[in-house]
């Protein structure tokens, strides 16, 4: 009875987000929108061809393979992006805008299952970021600018990629709980923390580089990271050239997963918490 009143919670928890986050205009205008901000980072990579192109290197196998590398990359970097920013700014909507998160603590159900369920609506957007991302990046350098860039969309394996993807999510949502847990308990942090933390795992996760070239110290930070291990199974399930061993890449993702999951429970616990012995829940902050 529990389990199912927590998943009627979350159910409930993304509907609500999902009304918040696509109410605002047409639905049109808002799938424009969704289409916007992944061709946004797409053109970085445009660039990066073009600038590549002009020193004549774009008919290396190790540019190609390269732009794989950095395409893959840039793509499923959406779901760190849409995950870090939506749940960093969750506080500060419900406690600030709406003025209901006293409500939500004090109801039946739990605050865990409302974070989760509105986390799961930025999943689906950055699940959607993801997908445009590379039929874009395909059709471009693939279809119009016949690049020959090793990005066989449909011989993906979905075996590998699948396991790689949840698990990778579940680590997101778990670093998610704890920036709710530090903005309920900090003050106007919402809109300098998601971005921050989104920052970190692009320098450090593998992003646009390979964390070997990454300082010695640093590269402890980036082994320790779940966004390193997802971005290496990834794109090891397109078969991306350089990226190693897919089964140890999954097996360090699953336990540094666990480790953020440990670590965002007992965080967002302990914040709620302080929260409620300090009265933090109906907290305004005025700017």
């Amino acid at each position: 009875m529990a389990v199912a009143d927590f998943l009627k919670s979350t159910r409930e928890s993304f509907r609500v987000g999902w009304k918040i986050e696509s109410n605002w205009t047409d639905p049109m205008l808002f799938a424009t929108y969704q289409i916007i901000r992944p061709l946004a980072s797409l053109l970085i990579v445009a660039f990066i061809v073009i600038i590549g192109s002009a020193v004549g290197a774009a008919s290396s196998a190790f540019y190609t393979s390269y732009l794989a590398w950095l395409i893959i990359g840039t793509a499923f970097f959406a779901y760190v992006i849409q995950v870090m920013l939506g749940m960093a700014f969750l506080v500060f909507v419900d406690r600030t805008r709406y003025e209901v998160l006293k409500n939500v603590y004090i109801s039946p159900g739990t605050l865990h299952a409302y974070v989760l369920g509105r986390s799961l609506v930025s999943v689906v957007n950055g699940t959607v970021s993801v997908l445009l991302t590379l039929l874009f990046s395909d059709a471009i350098f693939n279809g119009l600018l016949h690049m020959n860039i090793p990005l066989n969309l449909p011989g993906v394996n979905l075996f590998i990629l699948i396991p790689a993807v949840l698990l990778g999510i579940v680590s997101l949502i778990s670093t998610g709980f704890i920036l709710c847990g530090v903005n309920l308990v900090s003050h106007r942090t919402e809109f300098i923390l998601g971005d921050s933390v989104s920052g970190i795992f692009f320098l450090l996760g593998g992003v646009l580089f390979s964390v070997n070239i990454l300082p010695v110290q640093i590269q402890y930070i980036s082994n320790v990271l779940p966004i390193t291990y997802f971005l290496m199974a990834v794109r090891e399930s397109f078969k991306i050239p350089g990226t190693g061993d897919y089964l140890m890449s999954l097996a360090y993702l699953a336990v540094t997963t666990l480790g953020s999951l440990m670590l965002g429970l007992y965080v967002f616990r302990l914040a709620v918490h302080r929260a409620k012995k300090l009265g933090l829940f109906d907290r305004k902050s005025e700017f």
